[in-house]
């Protein structure tokens, strides 16, 4: 079940996407098998992400192509793109106003790196901008908050307003509980310069895009949390940052007793390991026979060793998109495989509301020769719904493998044509010309090409906020352009 890997094939978070495709371009970087052009899996942000952090690294020669030639959005990106963002972001100042505030407080804006580029310009010429990821953004907020100091600087987190304002709950529950979180432990466990009188400043002083979400994480509604309560009280709960708010306070009830997790993608993941990995060093049949390599690395293990002890089932509620569970299937297979435990399975919960299931006597023909009792997806397309459902993203479903095929051949036919092996009936030329024709329209979305705000080139302008998070992630501390743009506000 391992896929091989491959110098110019990567699976990526849309910050890292950028990061892989200029390694693809480079013969050193890429084994020797420099890429001529990308082909970017994801929504029109994504692609026009990776095409600018191309650019900033030299490769701006390369074309990147989407898999559709329609465009390919996303929510939450588009709830950022309006007016309705830039004025909320005005209410906390603005860079280019002079004279300056006479106010002591100074504003950040930390936006969530799921935006397009013109919404990162845009925002960067009205307050100092940082991007966050889901893994990174309580520890920007933190860092931020303690550097420049928590009871003068206003934070103000978008688009996404569940992940805002579960960020908030997440210091509430700290605070809520001034016994087990100490001075010491939030020193030790959040971070090494707050106290709870500081968490209580940075709290106050955090504001949420009110008007912002995802469509999918939208989904887990009332009906999804009311499942999960009556009906899997003894499940792990894990939650994404971005759900909202009632599953997200199940997950957090739950994490206090590491019974769950809250948190990106990753901390999921990680999360789901570490309780596969405790039950498997658990079961006799795993002490009984550990992993010594001298047998093949799929599972199997003869009947005469195999122990009959009875089996742990663990259930993990997924509170996230459900195209997560390809890569959990595979690490917690490779854990059990490599324990050698046949005595531990892991059951993958997709919250599933009423509304995304059908009866079979429902279907279209009025029949019902099924053995079935229900149907899941067939009212909700894929088990999805707007009360609740299998959360997938109508927009990533625009990415397929036929798209990708078709994208191939007319790549290789520009090749073709180069060489004069193209197929054309001799017309090389005109052949070209459809090809290329076809190829612009896979282009991503460009809408700051030749444009300046205040004066500043505007693609340069929409980088520089994932600049500073990179130097965030790097050093662990603000830059000091950062900072010093926090301290200047109004005199820029």
């Amino acid at each position: 079940h391992a896929i091989p890997a491959h110098p110019l094939v990567a699976i990526a978070d849309s910050l890292a996407m950028g990061d892989h495709a200029v390694r693809m371009c480079s013969p050193v970087l890429s084994g020797g098998a420099a890429a001529s052009s990308i082909i970017c899996l994801g929504v029109d942000f994504m692609s026009e992400s990776v095409a600018a952090i191309m650019a900033r690294n030299g490769c701006g020669h390369v074309p990147v192509y989407r898999a559709a030639t329609r465009h390919i959005g996303c929510s939450l990106a588009e709830s950022a793109e309006g007016r309705g963002y830039e004025a909320w972001l005005r209410k906390f100042g603005d860079a280019s106003s002079s004279p300056p505030s006479s106010s002591d407080k100074k504003a950040l804006h930390v936006v969530y790196i799921n935006t397009s580029l013109e919404t990162k310009a845009t925002s960067a010429s009205i307050l100092p901008t940082i991007t966050c990821t889901s893994s990174n953004v309580l520890q920007t907020i933190l860092q931020a908050s303690a550097q420049m100091g928590p009871d003068r600087l206003q934070i103000c987190y978008g688009p996404d307003t569940y992940m805002g304002e579960n960020l908030k709950s997440l210091l509430d529950a700290v605070l809520s509980h001034d016994e087990s979180w100490t001075d010491s432990r939030i020193r030790d466990e959040l971070h090494p310069l707050h106290t709870r009188e500081s968490l209580r400043h940075l709290r106050d002083n955090l504001h949420v895009y009110p008007h912002g979400n995802c469509i999918v994480h939208h989904m887990f509604g009332n009906s999804v949390v009311e499942t999960v309560s009556d009906k899997y009280a003894d499940a792990y709960v894990t939650a994404h940052l971005e759900v909202p708010g009632e599953m997200f306070q199940i997950a957090l009830e739950k994490s206090m007793n590491d019974e769950g997790v809250v948190g990106s993608t990753s901390n999921i993941l990680q999360f789901i390991e570490r309780k596969v990995e405790e039950a498997a060093k658990d079961m006799p049949s795993s002490r009984q026979h550990p992993h010594n390599g001298s047998q093949p690395h799929n599972g199997s293990t003869p009947q005469s060793q195999q122990s009959s002890s009875p089996k742990r089932r663990l259930k993990f509620i997924l509170g996230t998109e459900a195209g997560m569970v390809t890569s959990i299937v595979r690490s917690v297979q490779d854990i059990l495989d490599a324990h050698r435990c046949h005595d531990v399975e892991a059951e993958i919960i997709f919250p599933v509301s009423s509304e995304a299931v059908m009866g079979v006597e429902d279907d279209a023909e009025g029949t019902n020769d099924s053995s079935l009792g229900v149907v899941p997806g067939v009212a909700g397309g894929e088990g999805c719904s707007t009360a609740g459902g299998c959360a997938t993203c109508p927009f990533m479903k625009m990415n397929d493998l036929d798209a990708v095929h078709d994208l191939v051949d007319m790549i290789q036919s520009m090749r073709g044509a180069d060489d004069g092996n193209d197929g054309s009936d001799g017309d090389t030329n005109n052949y070209r010309n459809k090809v290329e024709l076809q190829l612009r329209k896979h282009l991503p979305p460009n809408r700051l090409k030749g444009k300046s705000i205040n004066g500043r080139d505007a693609i340069e302008l929409g980088s520089e906020p994932i600049v500073f998070m990179r130097h965030f992630m790097k050093n662990k501390v603000m830059s000091d352009d950062l900072v010093q743009r926090i301290e200047r506000m109004g005199q820029l």
